[in-house]
């Protein structure tokens, strides 16, 4: 069996149909939803939810993952940075949380996916909360669970968990909880080397492949999957060695000709994923 390629339609602009085109012309069939019609996709009512899928279904498109943004959060007297929360809040009553674990699950379920993202609270100095004793953190793994879902934590550098010791403490202490591993946040935050992705890789169960070249400023230049300074050479073979067979989904986040990175990205992906990529 072969690992996947995976393309969130939203790269392209929020007419979803726009990037499933593109998905086709590349020959990728795996669909990462996030956004849609310039809402989170947790925000979007039922119906267009249904609309979503059936422009998948049409195209025979089958949605990998709903890139959900729980724990993207902190509390409303908290004040985080600057943060990419795609279209969704991030200051969030606690009393409101659990529904919107619900509606995650719910809205999975409208795409017909199984995996949802999560992530691990926003770090915001002294105000900063705990992710792996939350309480909502077992009430969305039973809930989950019974759905027939699994969550998966995304190493986010601007959230709590985003190395590789809290990640495995928080990983071992829920074992319904696997690990929606970007590389290149992996990268970020100084463990973007073989032995990091080896001791992380048997809790892998969806990959997200982003590349960048460091500025002079501190910010970023995000280039297609390849071009940059992410070591990729070194870290896919380490990962496809422990698990063979994953979903790899491109997240370019290049502004200028999208298209073209998300093209050379996946041309990049299928010849550097040992075996390669359906």
């Amino acid at each position: 069996m072969q690992g996947i390629i995976v393309l969130n339609p939203d790269e392209l602009g929020q007419d979803p149909a726009v990037g499933m085109d593109v998905a086709l012309s590349l020959g990728v069939g795996h669909l990462e939803i996030r956004t849609a019609y310039g809402s989170n996709a947790l925000a979007l009512d039922d119906e267009q939810l249904r609309g979503v899928r059936r422009l998948a279904d049409e195209r025979v498109l089958r949605v990998a993952a709903l890139a959900s943004p729980l724990w993207k959060w902190c509390r409303p007297e908290a004040v985080p940075g600057k943060v990419d929360c795609f279209g969704f809040p991030t200051q969030v009553p606690a009393e409101d949380r659990e529904r919107w674990v619900d509606r995650a699950l719910a809205v999975a379920d409208i795409l017909g996916t199984d995996r949802v993202r999560v992530f691990s609270h926003l770090s915001v100095g002294e105000q900063t909360e705990t992710f792996r004793d939350d309480p909502l953190l077992t009430y969305a793994l039973e809930a989950a669970k019974r759905a027939g879902v699994r969550l998966l934590l995304e190493n986010e550098p601007v959230c709590t968990v985003a190395e590789p010791a809290p990640l495995l403490d928080v990983l071992r202490e829920h074992t319904g909880l696997a690990l929606w591993l970007d590389l290149g946040n992996l990268y970020e935050v100084g463990y973007g080397t073989a032995e990091a992705v080896e001791v992380l890789a048997p809790y892998v169960e969806y990959v997200h492949v982003k590349d960048y070249v460091p500025c002079d400023d501190g910010m970023k230049q995000f280039v297609a999957a390849g071009a940059g300074d992410v070591p990729y050479a070194d870290l896919l073979p380490v990962l496809h060695r422990v698990r063979p067979v994953l979903p790899y989904a491109l997240e370019t986040h290049v502004r200028e000709s999208p298209g073209d990175a998300l093209t050379r990205g996946a041309m990049f992906l299928r010849g550097a994923v040992p075996g390669g990529l359906a």
